[in-house]
């Protein structure tokens, strides 16, 4: 990875942690278990995601998220890909929508075209996420998270490492005065 890619992807990072102070209505914490896909190499796997998130919401619908997701990937040799991203959510009254950049390190067993082998590194990358609460504090959460694993390998063509999951997420919320 280069200098200048490597410098971008810091500018985004800090690029998004600024942002217009607002006075914090509510604090947030949620958190879930989403089961889904994760595609690495030439393979596609199941993935068991426990995740938790710490949000802020200011005075308007916009807030900022920061989440982590540790994906256990269960086979022949276990699997563990924990990523790290802070967002820039919109939120209503039933749904949010988030987006923004993340970090993930991993430790998987790949199998390309010729050869499997375990791979190890960390990734930047980008997350989005939708969650809908249909009952209070009791909703389902939906994320897409694509990352660039870099480096050169042979079990791990393409450099590229998508996720999709789903599952329940429950919210807490501590109101500001």
């Amino acid at each position: 990875m280069s200098m200048r890619l490597l410098g971008k992807i810091g500018l985004l990072c800090v690029g998004s942690l600024v942002v217009v102070p607002a006075p914090a209505q509510a604090l947030e914490f949620n958190g879930g278990v989403s089961v889904g896909g994760i595609q690495v190499g030439a393979e596609s796997r199941v993935a068991v995601s426990p995740f938790a998130g710490w949000l802020w919401r200011s005075e308007g619908d916009f807030r900022l998220e920061v989440h982590n997701m540790l994906s256990i990937v269960p086979g022949a040799g276990v699997g563990v890909y924990d990523r790290t991203a802070i967002t820039l959510g919109y939120t209503t009254e039933t749904t949010t929508v988030s987006l923004g950049p993340s970090l993930a390190i991993y430790s998987m067993p790949v199998c390309g075209a010729v050869i499997c082998d375990r791979v190890v590194g960390v990734a930047p990358g980008g997350r989005t996420q939708y969650d809908w609460y249909f009952a209070d504090a009791l909703g389902v959460s939906t994320s897409i998270h694509v990352d660039w694993a870099g480096g050169s390998s042979r079990v791990l063509p393409g450099s590229l490492v998508m996720m999709l999951t789903t599952g329940p997420i429950w919210r807490f919320e501590i109101k500001s005065k």
